[in-house]
């Protein structure tokens, strides 16, 4: 949990007076913002409903940058300091100061990371140097591959995708990132897996050929010279998607989150061009009782403490010392946690999703394999 979201829970408490932990405590107890939306957490029914998905081929699976992670790929905020290095790179191979620079330029100066990669793409446009954005970025991206590296969720998604063209079979993926580790795996499979990469307008999949919508882009390792190959990373790209509800990615987005079934690996929620989607999808669906389903990792209960009390400590108006004092972190933290959980659980249910909360990344290959094959 972010310092920020457990320091505006904080400030949220009214007077912070003599009874302030008790007005905390009944804070953290009050369900009237969560009741009226019971979660299932029943992990029997959410395979039960899934595995129904699968057998009537309504299945969707829709991954984001958690699935490539595994392949040495870099996180978002990894590959903007990739590409803010070469802004301060003058060639000179023999000083560690690019390196330094980049680490050190958006801690002093944080921006959003769309602000940040607009100012970068912007940046790269006027100093190509020889190679165009999408190359730079590319070259960014699999620095660093290790294409033998196991991934047991890959694994499990493969095996969602030996059937297309037989019964029962994914409906389609829909993935965020702009890397080919996924068609990597496929290609390289003990078993023959047709299957298409959709990356604009005009592609189709054939009969039998499982499609892979690449609703960001796509930057493939090895790439066909004759394919303009483009990628959603900056915020004017999202603005120009966000205003044309019509484009061929947030068409299929739209279309599978309000006829289909979908399981969201290695997503967090956060992006708002999918929350405005999914709440599209969400009023074209209607009174329709089908839910999604997003894996969350738990939140560590040690870590929550540590920040509330980094907080408290450093933050002398938001607590007097008597308050100080009676406040029991463990559980305050506990509580605030579970405050947290609920709170999420709402926000995923309405766009219509359910949490599946896991505790280490293993378990999502480990429910895949029960939707599959209960």
């Amino acid at each position: 949990m972010s310092s920020i979201i457990l320091e505006s829970t904080l400030n949220s408490i009214p007077k912070l007076n003599g009874r302030s932990v008790q007005s905390l405590r009944e804070f953290l107890n009050d369900t009237s913002l969560t009741s009226s939306i019971k979660v299932q957490n029943s992990r029997k029914d959410y395979i039960f409903n899934l595995n129904k998905a699968y057998k009537d081929e309504e299945l969707v699976l829709v991954l984001g940058a958690g699935v490539s992670v595994p392949y040495n790929l870099p996180s978002w905020g990894n590959l903007l300091q990739k590409l803010l290095f070469e802004t301060f790179n003058n060639g000179d191979n023999n000083t560690d100061a690019p390196f330094v620079l980049s680490k050190l330029f958006p801690e002093l100066f944080p921006n959003s990371p769309l602000i940040s990669a607009r100012f970068l793409e912007e940046y790269f446009k006027k100093n190509k140097n020889g190679r165009t954005f999408e190359e730079m970025v590319k070259e960014a991206l699999y620095e660093q591959v290790n294409r033998d590296a196991d991934s047991p969720t890959i694994r499990e998604i493969l095996q969602f995708c030996i059937a297309p063209g037989r019964s029962p079979n994914l409906d389609s993926i829909i993935t965020y990132n702009y890397d080919d580790i996924l068609e990597g795996a496929l290609l390289n499979s003990n078993v023959e897996i047709p299957f298409k990469s959709i990356y604009k307008v005009g592609m189709n999949p054939q009969k039998g050929e499982l499609p892979i919508y690449h609703v960001h882009g796509y930057l493939p390792q090895v790439q066909d010279g004759d394919v303009d190959y483009s990628i959603t990373l900056s915020e004017n790209l999202y603005h120009k998607q966000y205003n044309d509800i019509y484009s061929w990615n947030n068409i299929v987005q739209i279309n599978k989150f309000k006829d289909n079934v979908c399981i969201f690996v290695g997503i967090s929620l956060t992006d708002p061009n999918i929350r405005r989607l999914l709440d599209i999808a969400m009023l074209q669906r209607g009174d329709t009782p089908k839910y999604h389903y997003l894996f969350k990792m738990r939140y560590d209960p040690k870590d929550v403490e540590k920040n509330l009390e980094k907080i408290v400590n450093e933050n002398a108006p938001l607590l007097n010392q008597k308050v100080k004092a009676n406040m029991k972190l463990d559980e305050t933290a506990k509580q605030l946690l579970k405050k947290m959980e609920e709170f999420e659980e709402l926000d995923a249910q309405s766009f219509g999703i359910k949490i599946i909360w896991i505790k280490n990344y293993d378990e999502i290959a480990e429910f895949l394999k029960e939707v599959r094959t209960t």
